[in-house]
């Protein structure tokens, strides 16, 4: 027997291998001891498993070996104060000469001891059920994992969990403060506010738009012995954008050129709105149709993209009639024209005035728009300065012209059911670089909450004078 099949007990005969049955049930014991060994570690990897997932807390850094990985919208200074490191330490670490030469992807080394307190989400978990668990804010834990309260997590996924100290303050470069709604409900319209300690350009964008961000005040600050430029603007959410968390990026050019920016995210917060069934006169039915609906937005768009027009107003807006008429139709109704014939929501505020009521100026403005449109009928339309207008449609009659000023409190028309109309009401508009937003929050709120204010017009003014 050859040596090679020795050891085994068997023999190759007539090319074949014969293998004794002794040599068979050691075989098969053997299988069956490795089989109960291959189980035994799978049962214990899946109890490990669960139990890692189970696991209520522990620190880890974004990724493995203490490390960072740039997403888009980082910047050193933010990646810092989100950690906790001083940003002279996180670029001396990674040995970094241009703190705004970072790109997306790039691994960053973290200082020993700096990382990201995170939970393990359990099967079933959701944002909202961790913040619950954690005795956290859904909305904030939700932002600041990009996602939503709502969002269904998988299990394992690690979370990232708010810090229990005081957040860190947001300045950046020249822009001393900066504050930005943490959460803007859909149809409504948040508030940008920034200062700024130089005289600078500047600059907003919301998930990739520009915005009508500009100076409103200036405000003393005695204890550095000198003043700040307040700059503010509204951040307009469409009825229609879907809930989620979006990018607001502010950003101006520093006086070495170079480009300095930040982005914060902000969360849009879903609503429900009605429904309603509408059914037009036979004489209008043509006025549901597609093409003339988006030849008048392609006409008026021209106007409402203006921003040039300095701020006419200050206080809350004036609700635009004499007295309180019930709503027919409030701002973001779904509506069905003509049993599905069209569908749209609703960019206004429908008011059941009698026809002839006077429509009043909300607030101070210039006549940017007074002529019968074809689904709108006879409308004005009054820019208010820094990208918003509020429109007026189914007049009866306009009663200004384009180009006048008015006041808050000015007649600008008379109530009617011209246009895309079933009955006399005066439907009110608001929109803010194009975006229609609802209008009744403004009826209470101010433009720029902060005392004492001096506009930098009025401040060169003053030293002109000097």
């Amino acid at each position: 027997m050859s040596s090679r099949w020795a050891k085994y007990g068997c023999s190759p005969r007539d090319g074949h291998l014969h293998i004794p049955e002794t040599a068979k049930l050691d075989s098969y014991r053997s299988l069956q001891r490795n089989s109960v060994s291959s189980h035994f570690l799978l049962v214990s990897f899946l109890l490990l498993a669960l139990v890692a997932v189970l696991q209520p807390d522990q620190a880890s850094a974004q990724s493995p070996g203490d490390t960072y990985v740039v997403k888009q919208g980082d910047t050193l200074a933010s990646i810092a104060a989100d950690l906790g490191i001083p940003l002279e330490v996180l670029a001396a670490t990674n040995q970094l000469t241009d703190v705004n030469a970072l790109s997306v992807g790039q691994v960053l080394l973290l200082p020993p001891g700096a990382g990201r307190r995170t939970v393990i989400a359990r099967p079933g978990d959701t944002i909202r059920s961790i913040a619950e668990r954690e005795g956290q804010s859904d909305l904030r834990l939700a932002i600041l994992n990009s996602t939503t309260p709502t969002a269904r997590l998988f299990p394992g996924q690690p979370v990232r969990l708010l810090r229990n100290s005081a957040p860190m303050p947001t300045p950046f470069g020249s822009v001393q403060l900066v504050e930005v709604p943490s959460a803007i409900v859909q149809g409504q319209a948040g508030w940008l506010e920034a200062e700024v300690d130089r005289p600078l350009s500047l600059e907003a964008t919301w998930d990739g738009e520009p915005l009508g961000m500009r100076p409103l005040a200036i405000r003393g600050k005695e204890e550095a012995g000198g003043e700040v430029t307040v700059w503010g603007g509204y951040v307009p959410i469409a009825a229609s954008l879907e809930p989620g968390v979006y990018s607001l990026r502010l950003s101006y050019q520093a006086t070495s050129g170079v480009m300095v920016s930040r982005s914060f995210p902000v969360f849009v917060q879903g609503r429900t709105f009605p429904v309603q069934d509408i059914r037009l006169p036979p004489d209008k039915n043509a006025l549901v149709e597609q093409e003339i609906s988006q030849a008048e937005l392609t006409y008026l768009a021209p106007i409402w993209s203006r921003t040039a027009t300095p701020i006419q107003w200050r206080d809350p807006f004036l609700l635009p009639l004499q007295s309180t008429f019930p709503t027919t139709s409030p701002y973001g109704v779904s509506r069905n024209y003509n049993s599905g014939q069209y569908f749209a929501y609703h960019t206004g505020q429908d008011f059941a005035a009698p026809g002839g009521s006077p429509v009043l100026a909300p607030a101070d403005g210039v006549v940017t728009l007074a002529e019968p449109l074809t689904v709108r009928g006879i409308s004005v339309i009054l820019d208010h300065g820094a990208g918003l207008f509020t429109g007026y449609w189914h007049l009866q009659e306009a009663l200004v012209a384009p180009g006048e000023a008015v006041q808050a409190g000015d007649p600008i028309g008379l109530v009617g059911t011209t246009g895309r109309s079933t009955g006399e009401h005066l439907h009110w508009e608001l929109r803010i670089y194009g975006v229609a937003v609802d209008p009744m929050p403004f009826l209470k709120r101010p433009l720029l909450a902060v005392a004492p204010t001096v506009d930098p017009a009025v401040k060169e003014e003053r030293e002109g004078e000097e």
